[in-house]
């Protein structure tokens, strides 16, 4: 029970230290004029001390409060809504510029490894866990459709046309050849249709992907070394394009958010450190009140200021 009432005190004190560090200022300020009854000149001593560490605190919180706050009798106040535009393009360019340049993502990008991570993927994944079913019945229809042997043998007369002419084949030869293309797109055709009903044939595509996982895997391989040529290639166009997006997109989220949101997570992250500002403004207002009153005594009655101090 004790060590829960010191630590909910510690962060009492953590979250409330301005107007902690303001209330002493007062409480010094008024214990001086009952002291004045016993001491005078202690009684002084004190009353300057709570009165430049009142000075220093009130300050200091009038200041805070100019920078989140915007009040008709304080002129100038209210810094974060007066300078939104100037605010949310220093934001957004110091991120560009310094947080998260281009090169830093490109660094990052080779630094991720994204070819181990999928070739990792690929030698455990099934095609089952790659695409949901549905989508896998329709890329097969769509490709089955897209097999359809009159496209297949429109396509391969155009690649044969030349030679044709060449080598003079006969017409024979190519109605043969048209005939099995037909016979062969139909049962490749019905093949792929079927491919998501089929336990055998999706094994056998499993098979594959595990084997293009291994071969990525293996940084000797064509498969590898064509992969990396293409991810160096992706990531140097995405490089290239994020230059400016990063800023843009910065500065449209925060175009987007009101500015009572922006200075509410601007004053909720920063406001318990700065207040360190208004206790140091008491404190040091205090030192430096008790130092000029002493200095100032001492110009009447230096000895009675040297027992004081002595005592």
């Amino acid at each position: 029970m004790k060590n829960w009432r010191q630590s909910g005190f510690v962060r009492f004190l953590e979250h409330h230290k301005g107007n902690v560090a303001l209330s002493l200022s007062v409480v010094l300020y008024l214990v001086s004029w009952p002291v004045a009854l016993l001491d005078r000149a202690a009684a002084q001593i004190m009353r300057a001390a709570g009165e430049a560490s009142l000075v220093g605190g009130l300050c200091d919180l009038i200041a805070l409060n100019m920078i989140f706050e915007r009040h008709w009798y304080l002129p100038n106040s209210g810094v974060l809504q007066r300078s939104r535009e100037r605010l949310t393009d220093g934001i957004a360019n110091t991120i560009e510029r310094e947080w998260l340049t281009p090169d830093m993502i490109e660094k990052k990008l080779h630094q991720l490894r994204l070819l181990d991570r999928l070739s990792e993927h690929l030698m455990s994944a099934s095609l089952k866990t790659l695409v949901r079913h549905e989508q896998l019945e329709r890329i097969c229809l769509e490709t089955a459709n897209f097999l359809e042997p009159e496209t297949v043998i429109g396509l391969f007369e155009q690649l044969t046309a030349r030679v044709r002419s060449a080598r003079a084949l006969d017409r024979l030869k190519f109605a043969l050849i048209k005939a099995f293309a037909r016979k062969e797109c139909e049962r490749l055709r019905e093949k792929i249709r079927n491919l998501p009903y089929d336990e055998q044939l999706m094994a056998m595509v499993d098979s594959a992907i595990h084997d293009i996982g291994a071969r990525l895997r293996e940084e000797d391989s064509v498969l590898r070394k064509t992969a990396d040529h293409w991810m160096d290639a992706i990531v140097r166009e995405f490089v290239s394009r994020s230059k400016g997006e990063i800023a843009r997109m910065v500065r449209e989220n925060l175009n987007e958010m009101p500015t009572e949101r922006i200075r509410e997570q601007i004053e909720s992250r920063t406001r318990t450190h700065l207040d360190w500002i208004r206790v140091n403004g008491g404190v040091f207002g205090a030192v430096l009140g008790c130092l000029f009153a002493l200095l100032n005594a001492a110009r009447y009655d230096f000895q009675a200021v040297w027992r004081f101090l002595m005592f």
